[in-house]
Formats: C-alpha cells, sequence, structure tokens
C-alpha cells in the first residue's frame, strides 16, 4: 500500500510546475496524455457495449431454449401420466 501512496505522490510531483514556470509546463503534454487515456477509454467502452450485446442476444436465446426445454419436460410428464392412469 505504501508503494502507492508513494508512486501516487511521485506523480503528483512531476506534474508539479517548477519554480519561475508560468504554470504550463507540462500543458502539451497533459493534454496528449488526457487524450490518450480518453481514447482508450472510449475504445473500451465501445468494446464493452458490443460485448454486452452480444452477451445480451445470447442470454436470451438461452433462456428461451429453457422454456422449450421445460415444455418439453412437461409434454413428456404429462403423456407418462395418461399411458401409467
Amino acid at each position: 500500500m505504501s508503494n502507492v501512496v508513494s508512486l501516487r505522490c511521485a506523480r503528483e510531483r512531476a506534474w508539479q510546475p517548477s519554480g519561475g514556470s508560468n504554470g504550463h509546463a507540462f500543458k502539451g503534454l497533459g493534454q496528449s496524455v488526457w487524450k490518450s487515456k480518453t481514447t482508450e477509454r472510449d475504445g473500451r467502452i465501445a468494446s464493452n457495449q458490443k460485448l454486452l450485446q452480444r452477451l445480451e442476444a445470447e442470454n436470451a436465446k438461452l433462456r428461451e431454449n429453457v422454456v422449450e426445454l421445460a415444455l418439453q419436460i412437461q409434454a413428456l410428464r404429462d403423456r407418462t401420466r395418461t399411458l401409467t392412469a
């Protein structure tokens, strides 16, 4: 846990402007990193949405199969009762 805290502190210090700077020393770098992270995140979101849609469609098909199997089981039970009665 202390490694995480020290890493976080190191990052914060690295992004602080040095003395005499106008405060924009890392502006371009920061924007490109932000844009890269945003693009990466957007790609993951789109990928996750496609995966979710595929899983939902597969889930719907499986539910239909379960209902069909339950109806077949019920029909077999009914037929068995009719034959044994």
